[in-house]
């Protein structure tokens, strides 16, 4: 064996062999030229989604593989990328060199790609579990993660050999975006597929086939999935931008009966953000989805989560319209309604001459169960009788998904089993439930004492939902208060002092508190701004 090398020299077509390149390959004398003409762009190693696949290019730690001596292979002796990416200024090469020791003289040889360093030798390719993209459209670390592919380099009558790499694993370009400002104000942080069986480890490398996907390792935690991690994406909003965001994975091929895609983001709060800092996922799952060897798959996802409105929180019972931040909305003309931030001296009802002002009892007022319902916008809301049942017999699930308000991103909620449900389990009406409290009183006349009332809420997820409604943690406004954080509803129920003569008004009325793990029939001033909005169905 002599200890020279065939040249292998990678070009993105036979044109671009300029006479600088010749001259500096005539000061390598006795080396054979193995070079490659792309017809397709197959044959590199970082990833550029163009629209209609992916294209290659050649990273600096890329490792070639030549057999000149069934079953043996020889790695690379020497290359030139680094030379290329420091000429260009880039972390990628359209074209390589490639030197290898020994004698190349037959009419052809297997090459073989396997990745950068020591993921994949001849024979086994490795796909990572865990891979990460630093920029948009520019995956440069598909070599490091399992991309993997063969050759057959063909003697030329100059001499030279050339070949092309066809690339063996399967990949996923992933482009979601969405149609709801609030998901496009965060930030992607990462992507996280798994699937029914082993997506990644390691597995055997036939050189006719590629991949063989019968050595496809046992299904465990670790191989079903593969995590992608991002340098804070973008998600673009109404449709898809592969400039913006789109992110190349290395996945084992194959078809899979179910396959769930993760998608992590991020509500920043560090400066210079504003935001909730809330960190959140939005799952999407598939079935039969097959990933074919060589291939892109694009998921395009759009992203969506529930969307709750900003106009539900009032003083108790004020007028309908006149909602606690009526004029000062956080999308109108003068927007001061803090979406996450409690700020002092904000423009809040500050008494009874400002029309969203609650609800006033005059001096000498008769009280009773009809006349002190509420009568305008909370009207709709159950009274105390109802959510002391809600309380006893609610059976309360808490639910840790994501919903967005403000355009921002928010997570929580509670699922309350149906007073309709609690009613026929209870063998009674819902008017009956109306009417009377669990212990028989009604205490829409009556001081309920003790106060507060408390359940503990189950963490469990709840898994049929049907006999249930959902009350997100839409929070509260007053001095110090914010949205977020815990659920805060009115009822139609106000306070008064029964016993006297004639019953006073309090200055309170009953409420729906939840803190997560556990949830209150609770009294508020009237002056706070809690949330009006309960489900009809309910």
């Amino acid at each position: 064996m002599l200890p020279l090398a065939g040249l292998l020299l990678f070009t993105a077509c036979a044109s671009e062999d300029t006479a600088d390149n010749r001259q500096q390959e005539s000061d390598l004398k006795g080396l054979t030229a193995f070079s490659v003409e792309e017809k397709t762009p197959a044959t590199r190693t970082a990833g550029e989604y163009t629209g209609t696949g992916v294209k290659f290019y050649w990273t600096r730690y890329d490792v070639l593989w030549v057999q000149d001596n069934p079953p043996h292979f020889e790695s690379d002796y020497k290359n030139d990328i680094a030379d290329q990416l420091t000429a260009s200024g880039t972390d990628r090469t359209s074209r390589a060199k490639f030197w290898f020791r020994g004698s190349y003289t037959a009419p052809q040889y297997l090459v073989y790609y396997g990745g950068d360093n020591t993921i994949s030798w001849p024979g086994r390719v490795t796909i990572a579990n865990k891979q990460k993209q630093d920029k948009p459209n520019y995956a440069t670390g598909l070599g490091l993660y399992g991309d993997c592919g063969t050759g057959i380099a063909r003697r030329q009558d100059n001499g030279n050999y050339s070949f092309m790499i066809d690339h063996k694993s399967s990949y996923v370009t992933f482009m979601p975006y969405t149609k709801q400002k609030g998901i496009a104000n965060t930030r992607l942080e990462k992507i996280t597929v798994t699937a029914d069986k082993a997506i990644s480890g390691e597995f055997k490398f036939d050189n006719d086939n590629g991949i063989d996907l019968s050595s496809r390792p046992a299904t465990t935690a670790t191989n079903s999935s593969i995590e992608l991690t991002l340098n804070n994406f973008p998600i673009p909003l109404t449709a898809p931008d592969a400039a913006a965001n789109a992110a190349v994975m290395v996945i084992a091929p194959g078809t899979y009966s179910k396959l769930t895609v993760e998608y992590t983001i991020y509500d920043d709060n560090g400066y210079p953000h504003i935001g909730t800092g809330v960190r959140g996922t939005i799952t999407k799952e598939y079935s039969n989805v097959t990933f074919t060897a060589g291939k892109n798959k694009e998921i395009s996802q759009q992203l969506e989560l529930p969307e709750y409105p900003a106009d539900t929180y009032y003083m108790w019972d004020a007028a309908v319209g006149q909602h606690y931040w009526k004029g000062y909305e956080w999308n109108g003309p003068n927007p001061q309604q803090p979406p996450f931030i409690n700020l002092l001296n904000y423009p809040y009802p500050k008494d009874n001459t400002d029309p969203r002002w609650h609800r006033e009892f005059p001096n000498g007022f008769t009280p009773n169960a009809d006349n002190t319902a509420a009568a305008y916008s909370c009207k709709d809301c159950p009274n105390v009788n109802e959510l002391y049942w809600y309380v006893t017999k609610g059976d309360p699930y808490r639910d840790y998904s994501y919903w967005i308000s403000m355009d921002h991103l928010f997570q929580g909620g509670t699922w309350l089993k149906k007073l309709s449900v609690i009613a026929a389990e209870e063998g009674k009406s819902v008017a009956d439930l109306k009417n009377a409290s669990p212990d028989g009183k009604d205490y829409r006349t009556e001081i309920l004492n003790p106060i507060p009332q408390i359940a503990h809420i189950n963490q469990g997820k709840l898994t049929d939902t049907s006999n249930y409604f959902y009350l997100p943690d839409l929070g509260f406004y007053n001095q110090t208060g914010t949205p977020g954080g815990e659920g805060y509803y009115w009822s139609s129920t106000p306070v008064f002092r029964w016993n006297d003569v004639p019953p006073k008004f309090d200055g309170i009325a009953y409420s729906m508190i939840l803190y997560g793990t556990w949830m209150e029939l609770q009294t508020n001033t009237v002056e706070t701004g809690l949330s009006q909005r309960w489900p009809t169905d309910r």
